[in-house]
């Protein structure tokens, strides 16, 4: 192999095993020496000699799943074209039930193959910093550094800039656990209980993001169904636990009014409730994890795994 070989200047690309992004890599690797036309065997043993030491042991068994995916063509290929995919809703129609499951055991099906590598490659923001630097990498691609965030537990107060977390976030201060997507005005507002809050509904001033999860759907079939529903993606986070959270683009609302009716109306009540979303993320002010947050209790981070800040459908990216 000739060493001005693209698949030879890709095996150079493979970063440390252990939380530097080697598993994606390694597929977008194996991706390129299969469409080169180098059999399986030689693709394989490329990698494995290519793979630098330290970090994690890197097995066989893994490089060889690389391999064989890639070779049946299922590393960046995107599902286009041939299939119908999600409209929204006619304002006067309603997703019946089986309908809307019917929906979704398709794009389940659709996906099947497809899980949370791919996801990480077709990322149009490339992810290869540590899980603790995935808040920093969210906050600098979807948002104005003076736009203002709810950043805490479940019970904080605290808003500031965005210049202000990356501040913090960036001199070592711990992560909390939750963010809401959606920018608001920094001054007191009220809860539909007459609390006074920072964090309300009424607080919200940029109407961007609609947070959705399936809590119900397995975490496998979560990778399958994100990857092949046409849905304009922002971000797609691992929550630490059972469920992944999807920052779905929202555009032209421009107040309460306008988000109660085509967002919690149309969007989630005619339409993602039905299909077995959690109803309880529909308002604007939803709170959805911080990647690079530690959980504790779980024993693993929340992890940002896709990032796209135009909003796209993830298979587009492939």
């Amino acid at each position: 192999m000739k060493l001005d070989h693209p698949f030879t200047a890709a095996l150079a690309t493979l970063p440390c095993p252990g939380g530097n992004g080697y598993h994606p890599r390694l597929l977008g690797v194996a991706n390129i020496g299969i469409r080169a036309g180098i059999p399986p065997a030689e693709v394989a043993a490329a990698l494995r000699a290519h793979t630098p030491s330290g970090g994690r042991r890197v097995p066989d068994r893994e490089i060889l799943d690389a391999v064989n995916k890639a070779a049946q063509g299922r590393v960046g290929t995107a599902y286009r074209g041939e299939r119908p995919r999600w409209r929204p809703p006619r304002p006067t129609v309603t997703a019946k039930p089986a309908d809307a499951a019917a929906f979704v055991a398709a794009r389940v099906a659709e996906g099947v193959g497809c899980g949370e590598a791919d996801i990480w490659e077709a990322s149009p923001v490339r992810i290869e910093a540590p899980a603790a630097a995935d808040a920093v990498t969210l906050l600098e691609a979807l948002y104005a550094r003076e736009d203002v965030l709810f950043i805490g537990d479940t019970y904080g107060r605290t808003v500031k800039t965005v210049g202000e977390w990356i501040g913090r976030f960036r001199g070592g201060c711990v992560l909390p656990p939750h963010i809401i997507p959606n920018p608001v005005t920094g001054e007191l507002g009220m809860t539909k209980d007459g609390r006074p809050s920072y964090r309300a509904d009424t607080c919200v001033k940029a109407f961007r993001f609609a947070v959705a999860e399936f809590d119900a759907m397995s975490r496998e079939d979560q990778f399958h169904f994100w990857w092949a529903v046409d849905l304009p993606v922002c971000a797609l986070i691992d929550s630490g636990g059972k469920s992944l959270h999807a920052w779905i683009r929202i555009d032209g609302v421009r107040n309460g009014a306008e988000w109660e009716s085509q967002v919690e109306g149309l969007l989630f009540g005619r339409w993602l409730i039905p299909m077995g979303c959690d109803p309880a993320c529909r308002n604007e002010a939803r709170l959805s994890r911080l990647p690079g947050h530690y959980r504790a209790e779980k024993g693993r981070w929340q992890r940002l795994m896709y990032l796209a800040p135009e909003g796209r459908p993830i298979h587009a990216g492939a």
